[in-house]
Parts: structure tokens; sequence; C-alpha cells
């Protein structure tokens, strides 16, 4: 991923104690039918919770988007009396009985031009205005654009509907698409935290679909007469001959292919069964989702190939769904790790000393005012969005130290850390999880020395 756009993982910020409860659920799952429909220039969502057994004078949290108004809601039927504090709905069940929550309300969007609609990203610390253009939608999180219980992520039925000239994207793949009345209806059965979806027309020529082992490939590339494929001396430089263009985009599909095989090879096995690589008209996205990855229209050209920005997003389907981002250490577990394995493949076809100078590049690196060599490990782990430098020290700074770590204890080893750290089926992985694994591979001295290093 490029690191100076805004990549996905490095826009979740969230309360510290959603993590554990992902790891060690107090109560069974609620399910939640939610029908999403895109009408004009708006999504209207319709919620329908059912709850059982709820304890007396118990309070429910949720997390709403402050953006967002409700345009309707009861509960058991009734008008139902919530508080809100920025992003938090609170509510309070009078008995022991069930509860059965509706909630209306509407997300706007402009469809007609370029808009900053700030109930797209948003959270209770920080604000991520965003410009949308090409009518596209991109949902992120289910906590920033529709109530969650702080305690319960799993269950969700969702069905999306759009008119027939839209495609529709969505963490999971669909269970079914039906055309009905015009309009494309895709239904969705969901089993984690998170439901980000991306709608847009469906404008796309759909460059190739291959089969690789058992995983379906769909690239859906953006129609245009010219691409970028390099800068030089500050000047762009596109190429424009259909067959260039084509060898361009096979090259970046060849160059995914492989990524996925090193993964597969270098982590573990993981049976995917289709990954939609879908190009966008929305910058500053390069997105790694489960079942879809958001391609910048930038990142599609000199980015891609040359800054190894998609096998990023790749590593995300082994590293980066199942992290916890929320307590110490979460950007670092998240993207650092990620970057790092990332330098690994980039290594495997762009010879023996390219990772070693794609680190010499990184620790030579100076901000504003401010050089790179000042910002210690600890600051690494307690990186927060907000500051102008957040993504390099994320992305640069945070790889450098895993490699500092590497020189002390071995590729291998550390490699071997990384595998049992992250391959724990629908475990959120902690920081805490990274550190017992180095203490079960006894190279704790080493790690503690990193906490000491100047770079």
């Amino acid at each position: 991923m490029e690191k100076k756009t805004i990549p996905f993982c490095t826009l979740l910020i969230a309360f510290a104690f959603i993590g554990l409860y992902a790891e060690t659920p107090v109560i069974k799952p609620w399910k939640y039918n939610i029908n999403i429909e895109l009408v004009d220039s708006s999504l209207l969502v319709n919620i329908d919770l059912k709850i059982s057994n709820t304890e007396v004078g118990e309070r429910r949290f949720l997390l709403f988007n402050r953006y967002i108004q409700i345009k309707e809601a009861s509960m058991n039927g009734l008008p139902m009396k919530f508080e809100r504090s920025n992003d938090t709905m609170y509510i309070e069940s009078v008995k022991k009985q069930d509860m059965h929550l509706l909630m209306k309300y509407e997300i706007p969007f402009s469809v007609a031009e370029s808009s900053k609609i700030k109930a797209a990203y948003s959270d209770s610390t920080y604000i991520y205005p965003i410009e949308f253009d090409t009518s596209q939608i991109f949902c992120e999180r289910f906590y920033k654009w529709y109530p969650v219980l702080y305690d319960n992520f799993s269950d969700y039925n969702v069905t999306i509907t759009i008119p027939e000239n839209y495609k529709a994207f969505a963490y999971f793949a669909e269970t079914r698409i039906e055309t009905l009345k015009g309009k494309n209806v895709y239904s969705y059965n969901c089993n984690d935290e998170d439901f980000p979806l991306f709608i847009t027309p469906d404008r796309f020529q759909t460059h190739k679909e291959i089969r690789h082992n058992n995983t379906w490939l769909d690239y859906y590339f953006l129609p245009r007469p010219r691409r970028l494929v390099a800068i030089a001396g500050n000047k762009p430089v596109f190429i424009s001959e259909r067959t260039q263009i084509d060898s361009l985009l096979n090259v970046i599909i060849n160059r995914s292919v492989t990524a996925i095989e090193w993964y597969n090879k270098n982590l573990w096995k993981k049976e995917i069964k289709t990954i939609n690589f879908v190009e966008t008209g929305i910058l500053g996205l390069g997105v790694g989702l489960g079942n879809f990855i958001l391609m910048d229209r930038i990142l599609m050209n000199r980015e891609a190939v040359d800054n190894y920005a998609l096998s990023h997003e790749i590593a995300h389907l082994w590293l980066g769904i199942h992290t916890g981002y929320l307590a110490r250490g979460k950007f670092f577990m998240g993207e650092s790790i990620t970057e790092y394995v990332n330098l690994l493949f980039y290594e495997s076809w762009a010879g023996d000393d390219a990772f070693e100078k794609a680190i010499q590049e990184i620790t030579s690196l100076k901000y504003s005012d401010t050089p790179f060599y000042t910002v210690n490990f600890e600051q690494v782990l307690n990186q927060r969005k907000g500051d102008s430098r957040a993504d390099d020290i994320i992305y640069a700074k945070g790889v450098a130290f895993v490699y500092e770590f590497q020189k002390m204890i071995g590729r291998d080893k550390l490699l071997k850390i990384v595998r049992e750290t992250y391959d724990v089926p629908d475990h959120f992985v902690t920081f805490k999880d990274f550190e017992s694994k180095i203490k079960a591979n006894n190279c704790w001295n080493e790690y503690l020395k990193l906490y000491e290093i100047a770079l």
C-alpha cells in the first residue's frame, strides 16, 4: 500500500476493550437483520435486532457514528429512549425480558459531485473527512456507521439493494444475488465484527477473471485511455497504446498472484474462495479486506508495480483481518509487521538486496524538523492517527524496528514468531499475543533491546 495515503487498517480507532470481548465473548451472539438501500443520494438503513434474556437494569452500550441522524427507533413496539454522547448510545432495560430493537436512519452521500460528508469516517477521537467521486460509496467499519454492541459482534444477515447498473462488494462473499424491479439485491451472512462495503456504478472493464488453485481472482479495472507508468524528472510518464496498458495490468495481476503464492508458502496455507480486486475513483485508499481489495486508481499504476503497494494489502488477508487495533501496539501489530512481511515478499522478486535497500531508504527519512531517528520504539507502539508523521512512523520506523529484531534473532525465528502469533483462526491478535510468542521462543532479552535502540 502507498504509505503516504490513508490505508484501511490505519483508520481503526475505537475503545480498547472491544478486542478483549471479541476474544472472550460473555454472551451468545445476537442476531441482526440489516437492510441497506441506495436511494438517490442516500443510504437508507433499517436494523432489526432481537435480544434474549436481558438482565434487570442492565445498560447496553452501542457505538454509533455521531454524524448520522436517527430517523426512527423503537424498543418492543414503543419509541426507544436513549442517550447519546459522541459516538456512544446508551439504552437501559427495565426488567428481565426479550428486547426487540428497530431502527431507521440515513447516511447522506453526494452522487453528483465530490462530497466531504463526514458520515463516512469518524470516531470519538478523530474525524476523517474524505471526498467521494463518481458516486462511489465506501463504508469502512460497522461501528463507524451503525450501532454495534461492545460485547457482541456476530450473526449479521445483511441485504444491500442498489440500482441495476451498480455493483456492491462486501467483506464476506454474497450468499445470493437477485434482480428485482430493476434493482440488484445482494444478500450476505456475516460472522465477524466488521462488514465494510463498497457500492459503485458498474462501469468497469473487467480485465481478467482467473482461477488460481482453489481461489477465484476477479480484477475490475476502470476504463482509461492512458495510464501513468513512471515519474521522470518530476514529470508524469503516460502510456496510451492498448497493448502497453494490457501489459501493465497483466504485471499487476501476475504480481498479486505471486504474492498469494509467497504468503501461502512462507506464512501458512490460507483457503480463500474469491478475491475481488476493484479499481476505484476514491483517492487515497488502498484497502485490504477479507473478500475484496480496493485499489486506488493512482496506486494501480507505478505505485502498484514499483512500490509493491498491492501486495501489502494482500498480506492483510493473512495478518491484518483479526488484529486487535485497540490497545498498545495496534498499528505496530496491524501495519508495521504486515509491511515487514511485505518487504520480504518484495525481496523475493526484486533481488537479494531489495530488502536491505528498502530498509536503508526507510532509516534515512526525515520528517519536517524532527529527524526520523528521534522516534523510539515506545513511540512506534503508541502511535495514533492525527500526527502528520503518523503513517511514516507506523510504516517506516515500525518496520525498521522489526528488522532490528530480525538481525538479533534471525529471519527464520522471527517468521516463526509471526506465524505463531497470527495463525489462530478467528482470534483477535493483540500485542500481548506477540510478546507471549517472543517469550516462548526464548528471545525476550533481545526484544527488550528494541526499547534502547536509536535508529
